[in-house]
């Protein structure tokens, strides 16, 4: 009896073996009709057309599924979008930086210069007044507050432009490879 079990297992596994060769196997014939069309088919021309050629094709099968490769493909798509994502983030907060930079650099020139008009009376006399030396003190001191801030913006926007940089060539990096891996998957 257990020879039985072993010698059907036998046969059956024979005879997988010989029925996936026909599975992955193609064969295409190349014949002529009468009108001297030339066809291509995977059936057998009839006995009266003379055959011109016949190829036997095996398939060849992937090295990875076909599932791995699209959730693959996937996950660099996401990461391209994300990529492209934070450098349009990082452009965006170094165009605002620099905006700010620039309203800062015009409003610390502004207060600068109405400084300058008001000391102008003022420069050549040898005494003036507490109260318009207070004022022209603090008019100083604000035109030197103001510089200050927009020194600090101008360093601000510099560093995010950097960033921006940055990530708009990681953007591009990433896009290159998700292209580079997606132009492989479609060669093999």
């Amino acid at each position: 009896m257990k020879m039985m079990k072993y010698a059907q297992i036998l046969i059956g596994i024979l005879f997988c073996l010989l029925v996936q060769q026909d599975i992955y196997a193609q064969t295409l014939y190349t014949w002529k009709d009468t009108t001297g069309t030339i066809h291509i088919s995977q059936q057998k021309p009839s006995a009266n057309q003379p055959l011109i050629d016949r190829r036997h094709y095996a398939v060849r099968l992937a090295s990875k599924p076909a599932i791995e490769t699209s959730s693959s493909a996937d996950i660099g798509e996401d990461a391209v979008l994300t990529a492209t994502r934070q450098a349009k983030l990082a452009r965006k907060h170094a165009e605002t930086s620099r905006r700010m930079a620039e309203d800062a650099i015009l409003e610390a020139n502004q207060v600068k210069n109405e400084t300058d008009v008001f000391l102008e009376p003022w420069r050549n006399k040898k005494q003036v007044r507490k109260n318009i030396l207070l004022q022209i003190e603090s008019r100083i001191q604000k035109a030197n507050q103001l510089i200050a801030k927009a020194e600090h913006l101008i360093d601000s926007a510099n560093e995010a432009e950097q960033k921006a940089q940055a990530a708009e060539k990681e953007a591009r990096r990433t896009q290159d490879k998700f292209f580079e891996a997606y132009r492989e998957i479609i060669t093999n």
